[in-house]
């Protein structure tokens, strides 16, 4: 079947679907008190409360129509004591930490980008780094997918980020440690520092303590800093120091402070230590000079600016975002030529799409739906590496298990780094402690609540959830930060404590841009030449202006406020026409000056109401 079709048939069965969607608001409009006019039969004359089935709730029985602003920083408060799924705004409940994405936009938009960092800090702990790195699942459920293009909130949070650094001298202050608690944290990443700033604003001591001699964990030493510059992320980091941090680097838990140490010198420990080894696949030749693992590939990237690769071949195998990220590597400290070799599909890659789209832009060559059988081996030194062709990955249950073909490839090279996946340190972390391992390695972990087999002993991050993306970090670290509070107060860690919901949101599909106004469209980030940003490790994204963050913000729909935002969502999604809406033509001024429903051509289909973005029509 040709994807034309498959559209066609994806169309026919949205259409159905909504359509069922408004008999059941149709159904339950019926129920409520009825329309005081004989329908059809006579024309309409509205009550300043009711505009037929429809009440567009703070705005009728004026001449003029008002905008009320959206509400903008209640929601993280809101989120906490009632994890409401009907007032979570997509962008919120899409994101594994709910930012207060709304309230972002709604500051930058009023100018206040500083207010701004300060709300999304509350909840993402570094707005400046995810500002940068983000996957933003949180644009994946934007409504304005529907309307246009999402809108661009990983970016905003940069905006936000640099507009406060002219201003966060006068408005940085320190936690004071009222409690008498002391909880020493393993570990520096986002998981540790997210729980760090939560456990400081109850009151708490904490130190934070990091094996290298720089803080970030894997933002430190696996994120190359074409993407996120370190001083960006340190900075950030600062911030937090100067807010009653304690930092201490260089220092080894397990080895040069025992774990066990910290245990009795705390009231509660945190470990965060994320994951820090390589796993290589144990193919023939795999011990071969030229094999490495991929996180040590990219520290040597990252920390000393040069991976040993220059002038030579490199081939990558796996096709996941760390993949991707040492390709584009070492194409930037000298390879003469880079490929990477996946079991998926193309179109089945792990890795985020635009990445790859940036690498190869770059001259990364992809070889897709080719697995490693052998590397290649001449005098101890790798000289190639033979690929087997892989006609599936998973199995009908969804489980990896590879099927591979009878067709194999040899591809020249003189280096192989393996991106297969990523292993803990735990085992010489927990010597000498009551904490024991499974028969995998991985430290048992109660992953509601972040508690360990040991009293007062917890642990959040990637040690506890595997590879995963820095915002999922971040929020398993305010959700452990929540038990050690808890704890430490002598309190039930479960009582009350439900998971934070995680809504489903109708998915559109890609929107026709041809009749869009270019002004109401998504403003687009300025990006390096591909030909300049391969050589060097400057940054890749340029930014949005102070003015574009302004512009940009302005576009979002204020989703769940419960408030109409002028969107016309209504007006255009009705079957009848027979709504009317006039909006001042400014695309960042929220204001009407007219709305009328025409209930003669009204069929009561209640599309308007679930096509309605801020829930504003009921």
């Amino acid at each position: 079947m040709t994807d034309e079709p498959r559209r066609g048939a994806r169309g026919f069965v949205d259409a159905w679907r909504s359509l069922i969607t408004g008999l059941g608001i149709t159904g339950r409009i019926a129920l409520r008190k009825p329309v005081t006019v004989r329908y059809p039969l006579e024309k309409v004359v509205l009550s300043p409360r009711w505009r037929g089935a429809l009440r567009l709730r703070g705005m009728l029985g004026t001449d003029e129509i008002g905008i009320i602003a959206a509400p903008s920083t209640e929601y993280n408060a809101l989120i906490d004591a009632t994890y409401r799924e009907d007032r979570l705004p997509p962008c919120v409940g899409n994101c594994p930490a709910n930012v207060d994405a709304r309230g972002q936009n709604y500051h930058i938009a009023d100018g206040r980008p500083a207010e701004a960092y300060e709300l999304v800090r509350e909840r993402n702990i570094l707005p400046g780094v995810l500002g940068r790195i983000c996957h933003h699942p949180c644009e994946t459920a934007c409504r304005r997918n529907y309307y246009d293009e999402p809108l661009a909130i990983r970016p905003l949070h940069r905006v936000a980020y640099e507009e406060y650094q002219a201003v966060k001298a006068g408005r940085l202050s320190r936690y004071e440690q009222t409690s008498g608690k002391r909880v020493a944290i393993v570990g520096s990443g986002p998981s540790a520092l997210a729980a760090a700033l939560d456990l400081m604003g109850h009151g708490h001591a904490v130190t934070v303590y990091e094996k290298d001699a720089t803080p970030g964990g894997a933002l430190n030493s696996g994120v190359p800093s074409y993407r996120l510059p370190r001083e960006v992320l340190h900075g950030e980091i600062g911030d937090l120091v100067e807010m009653g941090m304690d930092l201490r680097c260089g220092v080894q838990i397990g080895s040069d402070v025992p774990l066990d140490h910290l245990i009795g010198e705390y009231d509660a420990v945190l470990i965060a230590a994320g994951l820090q080894d390589s796993r290589i696949l144990p193919v023939p030749g795999s011990t071969a000079e030229g094999v490495r693992g991929a996180l040590e590939f990219l520290r040597d990237a990252n920390w000393k600016g040069d991976a040993d690769v220059r002038g030579k071949r490199v081939l990558v195998i796996g096709g996941g975002n760390v993949a991707i990220d040492v390709a584009r590597c070492a194409l930037r400290t000298g390879a003469t030529e880079v490929r990477f070799a996946c079991l998926e599909a193309d179109d089945e890659m792990p890795c985020h799409p635009w990445e790859i789209e940036e690498a190869l832009d770059e001259g990364v060559i992809a070889m897709c739906g080719q697995g490693p059988e052998e590397v290649l081996v001449d005098d101890g030194h790798v000289t190639g590496m033979m690929l087997r062709q892989c006609m599936s990955v998973f199995d009908a249950q969804g489980r990896f298990a590879p099927v591979f073909g009878e067709g194999f490839t040899k591809v020249d090279c003189d280096v192989v780094v393996f991106s297969i996946g990523q292993a803990s340190r735990l085992r010489d972390l927990v010597q000498g402690t009551d904490l024991e391992l499974d028969e995998r390695g991985n430290l048992p972990v109660d992953g509601a609540y972040f508690t360990t087999q040991a009293s007062g002993v917890f642990a959040c991050g990637e040690v506890v959830t595997g590879p995963g993306s820095a915002i999922a970090s971040i929020a398993t670290g305010h959700e452990a930060a929540t038990s050690i509070h808890r704890y430490l107060c002598c309190e039930d860690i479960r009582a009350g404590r439900v998971p934070r919901p995680v809504p489903v949101y109708d998915r559109y599909g890609p929107a026709l841009l041809d009749g869009i106004e270019e002004s109401r469209r998504r403003v687009t980030m300025a990006m390096a030449a591909p030909e300049e940003r391969a050589t060097d490790f400057r940054q890749v994204e340029m930014g949005m202006t102070r003015l574009e963050g302004l512009t940009e913000s302005a576009r979002c729909l204020r989703c769940q406020s419960e408030v109409c935002v002028g969107c016309t969502f209504c007006a255009r999604t009705c079957p009848d026409y027979a709504i009317q809406v006039e909006r001042i033509d400014d695309p960042g001024e929220r204001c009407l000056t007219r709305y009328e429903l025409d209930l003669t051509k009204c069929c009561f289909c209640g599309l308007c109401a679930e096509q309605c973005p801020t829930n504003a029509l009921t």
